[in-house]
């Protein structure tokens, strides 16, 4: 609450206040939960506590009485907005040690993750039944029962959810028994951390997911959730402040020797002319050079040239620790093997792909031989194969088919496998123009930058187009690290 006030009282001009309540905390303390007779609308009630530096609290009501006015009508202000009311404000010497943690996860943050995890049909407790994941952090059998048929809160829960399971799929979130938008934080943090823990969720997709929405919300608070160890070959992730120690780890990101071909594929002599992949091919190739990327670039190659770029960009690999590929043109699948298509090639069946295409295999080995630590393909090359119908094929077998991503690289495609994309209608293709729109964002991990991408994508496309992406990136990347 204390940034929330903070803000605010900056924003309405009250700068002398906001100086004050700079140097303060503030902590809210649930009381209750208020309900209206006339409509379904909750109200939690709360105390807060403002805790002032001594230096401060013995002039307190000598110096500082208009500030505390300003701050009190404010405080109650702020809170209306957040729904909640403040049933009283007390001011408390403020004790600085040099051993606290000062971890400060607001309620917008808590609640901003806990409806991400409700929209996105996540469950919080994963394989575990509720009441035991819940027994883990906190003692059930002390706690009182709603239901007067029961003495605790382990037989009620056990009840509703798993017998009768007549209460909403995020009842815990605003359970006033775990009180987990008010509660401390080493407990808020416990919780997500057991969402997170190899006895409730073994998937690596959905831990990646959860990952991604604490990291990107926990982000302004300064915390984030990292990979501390490892149990039977599964990490068991921790959360540790994001403090200036970690500046190390943003110039080490900075250093990093970083390599990308860039291919754009337009002007092809038996399928016709796309519009937007050279377009399309320069924009990333000019972003990732702005962002420390060595760039080498091909335009409308031909078979023989396309083979050389590519081989010559496995070689230069050997000498940089990231590696990344994009094309942008026409690509086919055939017998579940991914072909990138040159612009001479003219494929009047299926058997003369494999002669006359690049497999995208031919990458990923140059990748995984040069040994670098993150290897990225980026393909905007799912779009209508042109000799469709001249094959007579089966509509299932449009678009990419999966590959697995080896170790400590990333594939991500333009839409998922077997659909196509659109080449869009703007300068650019619908995907990469979203991708260029996300890829200089400050302090965006790489799996939060294509999530966005993708959401942005869905959303334009009306769900009609889904980007995807194959991964086993063994640690955060980013394009642009601060």
């Amino acid at each position: 609450m204390q940034k929330e006030l903070l803000k605010w009282l900056k924003d309405v001009g009250e700068l002398d206040s906001a100086r004050l309540i700079s140097e303060c905390s503030v902590d809210l303390l649930y009381v209750d939960t208020l309900f209206e007779m006339s409509s379904d609308r909750m109200t939690d009630l709360m105390d807060a506590q403002i805790g002032i530096p001594g230096k401060y609290y013995l002039k307190l009501q000598l110096d500082f009485q208009k500030e505390i006015k300003i701050i009190e009508t404010q405080l109650m202000e702020v809170a209306t907005a957040l729904g909640m009311h403040i049933r009283s404000i007390s001011w408390n010497p403020k004790i600085d040690t040099d051993k606290e943690v000062q971890m400060k996860i607001s309620i917008i943050v808590r609640q901003a993750i806990f409806d991400e995890i409700t929209l996105n049909k996540i469950s919080w407790s994963g394989r575990l039944e509720e009441p035991d994941f819940l027994n883990r952090i906190f003692d059930l059998s002390k706690m009182p029962s709603f239901d007067s048929r029961f003495d605790n809160a382990y037989d009620d829960i056990h009840k509703h959810r798993i017998m009768n399971y007549d209460w909403e799929d995020d009842w815990v979130f605003t359970d006033r028994r775990f009180n987990l938008l008010h509660c401390e934080e080493e407990i808020f943090l416990k919780f997500l951390s057991l969402t997170i823990n190899p006895v409730s969720r073994t998937d690596d997709e959905g831990v990646g997911q959860l990952i991604e929405i604490y990291n990107r919300n926990l982000s302004e608070s300064g915390i984030e959730f990292y990979e501390k160890s490892k149990i039977a070959g599964k990490p068991i992730y921790g959360y540790r402040e994001i403090a200036a120690g970690n500046a190390s780890t943003s110039s080490a990101d900075a250093k990093q020797r970083k390599i990308a071909l860039v291919v754009g594929c337009s002007q092809y002599e038996f399928a016709g002319l796309l519009e937007n992949p050279l377009n399309d091919a320069v924009a990333i190739k000019q972003n990732l050079e702005s962002l420390g990327f060595d760039v080498m670039y091909a335009e409308n190659p031909n078979l023989k040239d396309l083979k050389i770029k590519i081989d010559d960009f496995g070689t230069e690999l050997e000498k940089y620790d990231v590696g990344l590929f994009y094309f942008a043109g026409h690509g086919v699948q055939v017998k579940g093997l991914n072909y990138l298509i040159p612009v001479d090639a003219n494929l009047k069946s299926e058997r003369t792909v494999e002669y006359d295409c690049v497999q995208v295999d031919r990458i990923l080995s140059h990748m995984e031989n040069a040994k670098t630590s993150v290897n990225l393909i980026i393909l905007d090359a799912c779009r209508n194969n042109p000799f469709e119908r001249s094959w007579g094929r089966d509509l299932s077998q449009r678009g990419f088919a999966v590959m697995d991503a080896p170790k400590g690289s990333l594939i991500a495609y333009s839409t998922s496998p077997g659909k196509t994309a659109s080449d869009g209608e703007g300068k650019n293709g619908l995907y990469t123009g979203e991708l260029i729109a996300e890829i200089k964002s400050v302090n965006l991990t790489i799996t939060q930058l294509f999530q966005k991408v993708r959401k942005a994508v869905m959303e334009k496309s009306k769900d009609t187009q889904v980007p995807w992406e194959s991964t086993s990136l063994t640690a955060d990347f980013y394009f642009n690290r601060k």
